[in-house]
């Protein structure tokens, strides 16, 4: 075996202009391909990571069709001793309550629909980080009287810190919800939507607003690993009356943003597919150049007593040696670019961040470092490669010795 090798390594070095031409269009391709991908999935890990962190969470407890009508009216309690037993859970890093209903916010004379959103301060900011948002002004408290905003939504409604906003809206069974509140803090979201009408006050007022005594529209669980999620599920669903309450988890409540990913991600998948249609040509062509040029030489090499296999053996030896320093090679030069834009994400400037935000994307893309970007390039190289030596294997298994000297 040891000489088989040796002669492989050889015959690809005897003419290293076609070595070289072949490992380097294979070289970038793999290149393209994987950077490709990179901020594909940087792109998609990017989206989920928006989607359940600034908000969903990984599971959501409501009363019974809530999430399919979404009223102040479909509020829940759930038994303290519950929660307290939920909360022991070492997999979960937080619960959080939330109360959410909509509101009409108005500042001199400007007037927008608003999403009001009553959260527990720092238990929130244990799963969104929503201290790291803030861009003026100062975090609301438990007991406060004021409210934090959205920046984009402070801009429509020309508000800054320490200005008074009016809300308006339907409290708990029709009771009347209006009042005065100070803006205590201007927060920058990552996900445009929630940017442009979102506000947050604490839980107790917007209680006290909405007119709901102690209940909640959703108690919101975050897991410090996502694997544990069935686990985690399995023990709210047995802990809670299901013909009361509704246990959601984030696949769900997310359904078309996963469902917009795959369809994204069937289109980069394509565009993959046709970047290695041409690098299969090159192989093949490669392939075919080097085995109808030596023809000549397999033949003098089976007339000396050479078996036919040995040689079949020797000649995909060499497509794998020169596949392998390909494959290493495009990953080689993909790294150093790779970590470079995992550390400094690509934010998009001018009017593509509008373009961006309508479709409610934030105005970056960010890259992704998943060894299984790497080792799917790897096998789909290989798998080519291997479907290339079939041609030199038929060739040198049919060849006519006598026929083959003459060529």
């Amino acid at each position: 075996m040891n000489t088989i090798l040796k002669i492989a390594w050889r015959n690809i070095w005897r003419n290293k202009r076609r070595t070289l031409i072949t490992v380097a269009s294979i070289m970038f391709a793999l290149f393209f391909a994987i950077i490709m991908r990179g901020f594909g999935r940087g792109s998609y890990e990017k989206m989920k990571e928006n989607a359940v962190k600034s908000y969903s969470g990984y599971i959501q407890i409501h009363k019974n069709g809530y999430w399919d009508d979404k009223t102040i009216n479909n509020i829940f309690s759930l038994d303290e001793n519950v929660i307290r037993k939920l909360e022991s859970d070492k997999r979960l890093n937080v619960v959080i309550p939330r109360l959410e209903s909509f509101a009409l916010a108005s500042s001199g004379e400007s007037t927008k629909g608003v999403a009001v959103i009553g959260i527990s301060p720092e238990k929130e900011d244990r799963m969104t980080k929503i201290k790291s948002y803030l861009k003026e002004g100062e975090f609301i408290t438990l007991d406060d009287q004021s409210v934090l905003i959205a920046s984009g939504l402070a801009k429509f409604l020309k508000v800054k810190v320490n200005d008074t906003l009016v809300l308006f809206s339907s409290g708990y069974h029709g009771a009347t919800a209006a009042a005065l509140y100070p803006v205590k803090g201007i927060l920058k979201l990552p996900t445009p939507e929630m940017n442009r009408s979102t506000i947050y006050m604490p839980l107790k007022e917007a209680q006290n607003f909405f007119s709901t005594g102690d209940q909640l529209t959703a108690l919101v669980f975050d897991l410090n690993d996502i694997n544990d999620l069935d686990g985690v599920e399995n023990v709210i669903t047995s802990s809670i009356d299901l013909d009361t309450y509704e246990v959601m988890d984030w696949t769900f409540m997310n359904k078309e943003l996963l469902q917009m990913i795959e369809t994204d991600n069937a289109g980069g998948v394509i565009m993959i597919a046709i970047l290695y249609l041409v690098i299969a040509f090159g192989i093949f062509g490669t392939v075919l150049m080097m085995t109808n040029e030596r023809i000549r030489e397999f033949s003098v090499m089976i007339s000396v007593g050479m078996q036919k296999s040995k040689l079949a053996l020797v000649i995909i030896v060499e497509l794998i040696f020169l596949t392998s320093i390909a494959v290493f090679a495009g990953i080689a030069i993909s790294l150093p670019v790779m970590f470079y834009f995992y550390y400094n994400p690509i934010e998009f400037s001018g009017d593509a961040v509008q373009a961006m935000k309508d479709f409610n994307f934030e105005p970056v893309m960010p890259m992704s470092m998943d060894i299984q970007i790497f080792v799917f390039q790897g096998i789909a190289i290989s798998i080519l490669m291997l479907i290339a030596m079939s041609y030199p294997t038929i060739k040198i298994m049919t060849l006519q010795v006598a026929k083959g000297l003459r060529s």
